[in-house]
């Protein structure tokens, strides 16, 4: 990835960030742009290693995944998030954070391996949904090259639509009433050869 396409990708999912529900719970309210560009740029490192960053072709949609079983998270990895969180995450969501997401990772459907979409994200304004289906061919052509389902989570309604438009379809809901949010979690099966 060159340096041009990594100020795109971090500033699309910087945006995307800033609109999410459950990242706002989490930042310090002072200089909430600088935080929330930390978040995602401790993200894209992390994902980057897994061959996980994928910018669309016209540039306007951005995806982080990981394959679940090569997913680890090094010494440095571990360091750097330490680093990110006092910089960027109110002290007091250290704990609910953890929390959340062990107990959201606890709700994930039980394969023994999975692609994971950590992150898809659009820049806001665009009308094209050229990037969209780009991501979409993408992954779904991972999923099929692979033999392995989809998981991914959303807070956010409009993408919810968006997921469901797909492909995806919703396997369980939480309400986070500490957080004051709603989660939903969805899959894309593998599908029968030459299906889509």
């Amino acid at each position: 990835m060159n340096k041009s396409d990594r100020d795109i990708i971090i500033s699309i999912v910087t945006r995307a960030f800033e609109e999410n529900p459950r990242v706002q719970t989490m930042i310090k309210k002072s200089n909430p742009s600088r935080n929330v560009r930390l978040m995602t740029e401790y993200a894209y490192q992390l994902v980057e290693k897994f061959d996980g960053v994928y910018l669309s072709a016209d540039k306007t949609t951005v995806l982080f995944y990981y394959r679940e079983s090569q997913y680890r998270r090094s010494f440095m990895d571990t360091l750097e998030y330490g680093k990110m969180f006092l910089k960027a995450i109110r002290p007091s969501q250290l704990l609910p954070t953890l929390k959340r997401e062990k107990y959201i990772k606890s709700l994930r459907q039980d394969y023994e391996d999975y692609i994971y979409v950590w992150i898809l994200a659009s820049v806001p304004d665009s009308t094209s949904i050229r990037g969209l289906a780009d991501i979409r061919d993408h992954l779904f052509g991972l999923s099929e090259r692979l033999k392995l389902p989809i998981l991914i989570e959303t807070t956010v309604e409009k993408v919810l639509k968006l997921y469901r438009y797909v492909g995806f379809e919703v396997y369980h809901t939480w309400d986070d009433t500490e957080a004051d949010i709603k989660v939903w979690f969805l899959e894309r099966k593998l599908k029968p050869a030459g299906k889509r």
